[in-house]
């Protein structure tokens, strides 16, 4: 399993070593990141889940992407994650779910060490709480960000979590702290409609828009948009069958334009299927990038940086049965809307999530639904460029067949499309970078360009024999850690 904030990772390790499947891991890594990585996930996030299931031989989607509270102009995100993690549990868990969220209660009642990951993240966003005193409290004490290593309680979350726990999520819904959700929303300016609430469930949808080797790959992003941005890219991508022709400069020019061709498509009605994706792949393959006249539209969804964005966060987790889950869930941006709910320990999250250089977070699972065995989970994480780092590390190695363990050293690239520049790390060659603005392109440095990990079973899981690896990213500051027992 990997996930973005180490202990969250550690936790989950823990429930697949005590015999528990892939989605009890992914529940495990959620609750925990609420608690140690609250400035991108949290009890009010958004997202969807992509699971391969053995049994069914099916790759399926549970979708519980945002949804706005009401109709009212101060609308918020509902908070859909905890009723998406009961759903998952109950179609693919096998550990009690009291066991799964109570490691989180433990972490927020008695304090544990801020991490690296969540360290960096305070230290860029934190801010935006300085005029919430409820959060400030908690994560500014002194009126500065918390350190890493600093010793971190959330009582007031610890008792939310418990309450989950015993008493189930639907209290959330229509029960005792459904009240105290749209009360403390209402104090903070923002309305929520309890039937909105109290119906507000998440949906499993059979995936079938990409299929390629004979596999169904299916993707998980925070928001629609950015599920149909990745679905597009990457079915164009894969289609096209250039990802293993040509130089890393041609990669970075076919890249930009698959991106570019893929927030058109995600902008536009047209479902993502292989007829969209056949007529974005003629545009492709001709080499064309998008106009002047949509650079807007390109900034708003690849951004006009390369620099990290928290807000989102995704994960995975797969067990030796061949059960693959992989999440993308978020806050819409930074802490939400930065203003905590002070009887229940949980950020707002807006329902609009914040454009340009806002958040993004994707995940990956790779299935044969005629064997009904897993092959491949990935994961990108960091911001908008996030989608070229999961997409490179997973067309390098499955496309141009560089073993996996090698991937992660490979340079990167981003487009960023508001400002039609390509982010390039150090360790690119310099004639690649004279092509890429040859081909006009404007170039420019970035030190790291996002997360990418993946894991990969050639064989496919369940098999007697595998051989499996991962491409444990240098970059992230997470965990990445698998364990098959019997």
């Amino acid at each position: 399993m990997v996930a973005e904030e180490p202990r969250a990772a550690l936790l989950a390790r823990d429930v697949l070593v005590d015999g528990g499947s892939a989605a009890d891991a992914a529940v495990t890594m959620f609750f925990a990141l609420s608690a140690t990585l609250p400035s991108s996930v949290g009890v009010t996030a958004s997202g969807s889940c992509v699971v391969h299931d053995p049994e069914s031989k099916t790759v399926q989607l549970l979708d519980f992407l945002p949804r706005p509270s009401s109709d009212a102009p101060n609308a918020i995100a509902l908070p859909l994650a905890p009723r998406a993690m009961f759903a998952l549990h109950a179609r693919h868990g096998t550990k009690p779910l009291g066991e799964l969220i109570i490691q989180a209660e433990r972490i927020a009642r008695f304090g544990a060490p801020v991490s690296r990951a969540f360290a960096e993240e305070l230290a860029a966003d934190g801010a935006v709480l300085a005029s919430d005193a409820t959060a400030s409290a908690v994560y500014l004490p002194g009126r500065r960000p918390a350190a890493q290593g600093t010793e971190l309680s959330q009582v007031v979350l610890a008792a939310t979590l418990a309450r989950l726990r015993s008493e189930g999520v639907g209290t959330l819904y229509s029960g005792g702290l459904s009240r105290e959700f749209i009360d403390g929303a209402a104090a903070a300016g923002y309305a929520v409609d309890p039937n909105r609430l109290n119906d507000a469930l998440p949906a499993w949808v059979r995936v079938t828009e990409i299929e390629h080797d004979n596999h169904v790959w299916g993707l998980a992003a925070p928001t629609q948009n950015d599920l149909r941005l990745v679905q597009a890219a990457l079915g164009m991508l894969l289609k096209s069958g250039e990802w293993d022709t040509g130089d890393d400069g041609d990669r970075a020019d076919l890249m930009a334009i698959a991106l570019s061709e893929a927030t058109l498509l995600a902008a536009s009605n047209a479902p993502v299927g292989p007829e969209s994706l056949d007529l974005a792949v003629s545009r492709l393959t001709a080499g064309r990038l998008a106009d002047t006249a949509q650079q807007p539209q390109l900034a708003a969804t690849l951004g006009t940086s390369s620099g990290h964005r928290a807000g989102a966060t995704s994960f995975f987790a797969v067990d030796s049965r061949g059960q693959g889950v992989g999440c993308a869930v978020g806050l819409g941006a930074p802490f939400g809307t930065g203003k905590m709910i002070p009887t229940l320990g949980v950020f707002l999250a807006p329902v609009q999530a914040e454009a340009v250089n806002g958040p993004g977070a994707y995940a990956l699972i790779v299935g044969n639904e005629n064997t009904g065995q897993f092959h491949m989970a990935a994961s990108g994480a960091g911001g908008r460029r996030a989608i070229s780092s999961m997409l490179e590390t997973v067309l390098d190695h499955w496309v141009r067949r560089i073993t996996i363990e090698d991937v992660p050293a490979l340079p990167r690239t981003h487009y960023a499309g508001g400002i039609n520049t390509v982010f390039v790390e150090p360790s690119m060659a310099a004639p690649v970078v004279g092509d890429l603005r040859q081909r006009g392109y404007q170039v420019a440095p970035a030190q790291t360009i996002a997360t990418g990990s993946a894991f990969r079973c050639v064989e496919g899981l369940p098999r007697r024999e595998t051989r499996c690896g991962a491409a444990k990213d240098p970059r992230s500051n997470g965990l990445m850690f698998f364990e098959f027992g019997g």
